[in-house]
């Protein structure tokens, strides 16, 4: 039986029940935040030769063997994304939010068929879930229901782009039922009920790539030249679809965290271990590829597959996060289990923010971040997809330039180190001019 819960439905009811609650009202919060992002990107150019058998008419035009080639190539200038986001509070015992987006090109996921309209988070929460270094005054306790970030993602980013693990495992919200509090004002406690991310495969530069579109496959469009390139994939953690909660292929997840903080404020850290299983489904339907996640895409195409055992999905890691004066540091690691296939991805990301006494410039912030994937399992000859066997390292380097009103710029560079049997340069240049209200 396929229970469901409307998120939406529910959000909405409660909020006009509260709004309208005979409460004092000081002890209500009403917050919104509209956010707007444009970019520059220069993306280098490459293409891999497969060696996959593709039937002729799947072939570009011309072409007598398919290709692996960057997303969009050159320079480019886009509008990324215009988001809002509303909060509301009822002192510490109650928020609700909702954070929705339009375009948001670099996050389509899969594909860049995917909706332009969406909600990344939309959540009800009774209790006290202190955020970043904040710490309870005492024992306390929370229930969320609904769409959210995943109890380890980072707190805050240095940097516009992902990591490789952060892209991998953590970077798109789950439906979820999750419960936690803190024993005293330092360790913390979570456990969740959520549909898991299905497993999917995208490049990890701004761009996902287009695999499997409906424009690949249409009998009277032979030999198909899409705009948007099949990028240099690798697995990850798509983001769920839809806004309800299904007992089909449950996920179970746990962590369990110590947050501390200095009086002044001047030094602090957050530390958790997580742990994540669920049973993969056969197939994972997703918005914008006929291509099907989970098993499905593991069990590849033409009969060429991975040598898969069972269908467990399983990972843990842990994630610290901690501030000195300045400077912040973020680290993870996860190793995740796929049916009998195993894979591990660790990320370091630290900057600095300098302050400066100027009318037109605010602050400086350089960063740096070291991310990289091992994958523990063997080629198969002909896979459609042998980037999934490379081990990769990945290092961004950047800056992020503050501007009165809400404004900033970071600027960003990627350099990819990948075990390909011929050396690719899948660097990427990214400009990010943030507005925020």
């Amino acid at each position: 039986m396929l229970l469901r819960i409307r998120f939406a439905a529910v959000a909405s009811l409660l909020l006009c029940v509260s709004v309208r609650a005979q409460e004092p009202q000081s002890l209500w919060t009403f917050r919104h935040r509209v956010e707007v992002r444009a970019n520059y990107r220069d993306s280098n150019h490459e293409k891999f030769q497969l060696r996959f058998p593709f039937e002729p008419p799947f072939l570009e035009p011309g072409a007598t063997a398919g290709f692996l080639e960057t997303v969009d190539r050159g320079r480019h200038g886009e509008l990324s994304v215009a988001q809002l986001q509303l909060d509301l509070t009822y002192g510490k015992w109650f928020s609700a939010r909702a954070k929705v987006h339009a375009i948001d090109k670099y996050r389509r996921n899969p594909t860049s068929n995917d909706r332009k309209f969406d909600a990344d988070e939309l959540f009800l929460r009774i209790g006290e879930n202190p955020e970043f270094l904040e710490r309870p005054e005492k024992t306390s306790f929370f229930v969320q229901v609904g769409k959210a970030p995943k109890m380890e993602r980072q707190p805050i980013r240095l940097l516009e782009s992902y990591g490789l693990a952060a892209n991998s495992f953590n970077r798109f919200e789950d439906v979820q039922l999750l419960s936690g509090g803190s024993v005293g004002r330092n360790l913390y406690w979570r456990l969740a009920l959520a549909n898991g991310n299905p497993l999917f495969f995208r490049d990890p530069n701004a761009l996902a790539g287009d695999n499997g579109i409906p424009e690949q496959r249409q009998p009277d469009n032979p030999n198909p030249d899409p705009r948007l390139k099949s990028g240099f994939p690798i697995l990850y953690n798509a983001e769920t679809e839809g806004l309800t909660f299904s007992t089909e292929n449950v996920q179970f997840g746990q962590g369990l965290g110590y947050r501390w903080q200095r009086e002044d404020q001047t030094l602090g850290f957050d530390v958790v271990l997580f742990h994540y299983r669920r049973s993969m489904a056969d197939e994972a339907k997703l918005t914008g590829t006929f291509y099907e996640g989970d098993l499905d895409l593991l069990d590849g195409v033409g009969g060429i597959g991975l040598p898969v055992s069972g269908r467990n999905k399983e990972e843990y890691g842990g994630r610290l996060y901690g501030e000195w004066r300045a400077v912040t540091l973020i680290a993870q690691f996860t190793k995740q289990h796929l049916a009998g296939l195993q894979r591990q991805g660790y990320e370091v990301e630290s900057g600095y923010q300098l302050a400066l006494p100027f009318r037109f410039v605010k602050s400086i912030q350089p960063a740096v971040r070291v991310s990289g994937i091992t994958n523990r399992f063997r080629p198969v000859g002909r896979f459609v997809a042998p980037t999934m066997f490379w081990p990769w390292t990945k290092i961004d380097a950047g800056i992020r330039i503050g501007f009165p009103r809400n404004i900033d710029l970071t600027i960003e560079r990627a350099k990819h180190n990948v075990g390909s049997p011929r050396k690719i340069d899948l660097g990427e240049t990214l400009a990010t001019l943030r507005w925020r209200v």
